[in-house]
């Protein structure tokens, strides 16, 4: 991939111990329960990657909800870790927006729900409302039109229910559908919300921004010159990052990797899936622990240090999710 016109030196090593907050990993992903392509390799793993986490400094993890299925997991999970450390959003992903017709009325009641429950029970574990927004790269889970739905059904019970909470959104080569669908209810939002694991242009970025949402990059953020423009781009005031693991993972042999992680602290040692072990990571299974490697390559990219990124995403993540210090 061209790199061309954009700093040429590796961001030095950070000076002092930077915290992360990572906001976006899917708990429920089968690669956390040791399946790959159909077949359990090893068994579940998932409080050891928090845990190397802790030990590189994330200090908050977000675990994303998927559909009504999960809600329970991540709550366990959350419910499981140091207080302050793990919370949890509630939503259906676009992936899943089958799932309500399919199950009928009762599915997003049992939404509705859930959300009631957990904001009376445990408000200090949800943090936000979704994963919800449109994706059209990968319309063999649900069609235009179902995902569509099944998103404004959402919004209209956020809005209906008054939640004190930001979104969570999804946006992923369907810019133009998520903006007119969700620009009518921007001005009914209380606190607005973040676009994750955001993949696209620059202008596509600035009319969220303008619409008053945050946005998180990823590993994915770095597979093309116009989203490298974009990650260039966003407004530090505005940058949150993730892995979205157990996917976005950075592969070393990446041109931006070359680049810009050469200074970068080291990995724990990884293993391949059947030689698993619980003191390590997967190879080419993206974990937590690895979310300052986006750090490093936001920085190199727009020729910054690193303290500064991670600063500027700490802040901002622990302001929009209040997750406190």
């Amino acid at each position: 991939m061209d790199l061309s016109g954009f700093p040429e030196q590796a961001p030095k090593l950070a000076g002092k111990q930077l915290r992360y907050a990572d906001v976006a990993v899917t708990a429920t992903a089968k690669e956390f329960s040791g399946f790959y392509r159909g077949k359990q390799y090893h068994a579940p793993d998932f409080p050891n990657t928090l845990d190397r986490a802790l030990s590189a400094g994330v200090d908050k993890v977000m675990l994303t909800g998927m559909s009504v299925s999960d809600i329970t997991t991540n709550l366990d999970i959350a419910r499981s870790r140091p207080q302050r450390s793990c919370f949890v959003t509630i939503g259906v992903h676009p992936y899943h927006a089958a799932e309500p017709s399919a199950e009928g009325p009762r599915y997003f009641e049992k939404l509705r729900e859930s959300i009631r429950d957990a904001l009376t029970a445990e408000p200090c574990l949800l943090k936000a409302f979704g994963e919800l927004g449109l994706d059209y790269e990968r319309l063999n889970h649900a069609d235009k039109d179902t995902q569509i739905a099944t998103f404004k059904t959402q919004l209209d019970m956020f809005i209906e229910e008054q939640w004190d909470l930001p979104l969570f959104l999804h946006c992923r080569a369907a810019c133009d559908d998520f903006i007119d669908v969700i620009s009518p209810y921007v001005g009914r939002l209380p606190r607005r919300g973040l676009v994750h694991s955001f993949v696209g242009t620059k202008a596509q970025m600035e009319k969220l921004v303008e619409l008053g949402f945050d946005v998180s990059v990823n590993g994915f953020s770095f597979q093309d010159r116009d989203s490298l423009d974009m990650v260039a781009a966003v407004p530090l005031e505005r940058l949150q990052i993730e892995t979205d693991a157990p996917w976005g993972e950075i592969k070393a042999t990446s041109e931006v990797a070359k680049r810009y992680l050469a200074n970068a602290p080291p990995l724990p040692p990884s293993k391949k899936k059947d030689k698993w072990d619980t003191a390590s990571m997967v190879k080419e299974r993206n974990e937590c622990c690895a979310v300052s490697r986006v750090v490093y390559v936001v920085a190199g990219l727009k020729g910054i240090s690193v303290e500064e990124v991670a600063d500027a995403a700490w802040r901002n993540s622990v302001t929009m999710f209040k997750l406190g210090e």
